[in-house]
């Protein structure tokens, strides 16, 4: 009975953890006495109120509502809430993964079941994370994932696009499962910048080697399922050990700041670039073609040979290049990649070879 009625308190302080727990208990219960399962939605339910620390949201504010038409929601609910079943259901596959790519993949999955919703993004995160069918001509509703900011420093939303209009309940449900997913996606940015820190270069603020095969890894994946390939580029510095021989590794390690400089100006935000080791760096690209392959060298090329401090040392850069092919693993490609690199070496450096 105690425990009973704390669940139902809505008032109760806890923190963000009490999520998986209080489900977990509701779970239990309801394995115990399924005939009284009909009692536990109203527990289920009182988690939210937890979680918000004792504050209560009323999912009807304004402030969810940004919908491109003002009047879009019909006047009267002709759906039905979500069920226990379902709520359970939904709760253990987001709580399946900490990965943010694919939370929103699962996430998305689970809306498209539950609620008339054809597509989704987490576009604020990173512009390839979209899911479904997110049409522009498609009603969109971006709610706010609060606490949380997009890559460009601003508030972050998730943008769902829906095929018809939602009941007043089928509104309150898209609510109450975007609060549960930005739980769980605040645990996720967490155990993405745990990551982070652990695949940082320290001089540069690149990627590490470490942090280059996570994201080749992640790359991979993404081109098998989605058919769309990607770009690798192995870049070397001509000249860096006379650099280090000449005016000691502390003017090497200026050098490499200065490069990573450049590649951080003139890479966008879908491209990535890493430390690899030495004077080696990656980058992996949004690249379809060779043609965009080409022009992206060239803009590094063109970047780094501009600067008075490089070229007064005498440092140039070599680039071999790539782009992915079916059955590609993570050492064919950079192998294909670097055998690239080698050929500009060998022929006078500071120039571009794609294999």
């Amino acid at each position: 009975m105690l425990l009973a009625s704390s669940l139902q308190n809505p008032y109760v302080n806890a923190d963000p953890a009490s999520f998986a727990a209080v489900i977990v208990i509701i779970v239990a219960i309801t394995r115990m006495w399924p005939q009284k399962r009909q009692g536990f939605d109203t527990c289920f339910f009182a988690y939210q109120r937890i979680l918000y620390k004792g504050t209560t949201v009323d999912f009807l504010t304004s402030v969810y509502d940004s919908t491109q038409h003002s009047n879009f929601y019909p006047a009267e609910s002709t759906g039905k809430s979500l069920s226990f079943s379902e709520l359970s259901c939904f709760v253990t596959q987001i709580l399946s993964t900490l990965e943010l790519q694919e939370l929103g993949g699962v996430y998305f999955q689970q809306l498209n079941t539950l609620l008339p919703v054809v597509g989704f993004s987490l576009s604020d995160f990173d512009s390839r994370w979209v899911y479904g069918n997110a049409k522009i001509s498609s009603t969109q509703i971006d709610l706010p994932l609060q606490g949380e900011n997009a890559v460009n420093g601003e508030q972050a939303h998730v943008y769902y696009y829906i095929s018809s209009p939602l009941s007043l309940s089928q509104r309150e449900s898209l609510f109450q499962l975007h609060d549960l997913f930005g739980k769980q996606v605040k645990h996720a940015l967490s155990f993405m910048r745990m990551q982070q820190m652990a695949t940082k270069d320290v001089l540069t603020n690149l990627g590490n080697r470490a942090g280059f095969e996570q994201s080749m890894t992640r790359q991979l994946g993404w081109a098998q399922r989605h058919d769309e390939p990607f770009a690798l580029l192995v870049i070397d510095l001509d000249n860096f050990k006379y650099v280090n021989d000449n005016f000691g590794h502390g003017e090497g390690d200026k050098v490499l700041v200065h490069v990573a400089s450049h590649l951080s100006n003139v890479l966008r935000d879908e491209d990535e670039a890493f430390r690899y080791g030495g004077d080696e760096f990656c980058c992996l690209l949004d690249c379809q073609s060779q043609q965009q392959l080409a022009c992206a060298a060239q803009r590094i090329q063109m970047s780094i040979n501009s600067s008075n401090y490089l070229r007064r040392l005498g440092v140039s850069t070599s680039l071999g290049g790539t782009i992915h092919r079916e059955g590609d693993s993570i050492s064919s490609l950079f192998n294909r990649a670097d055998n690239a690199l080698y050929q500009v070496k060998n022929s006078g450096k500071n120039s571009y070879h794609a294999a």
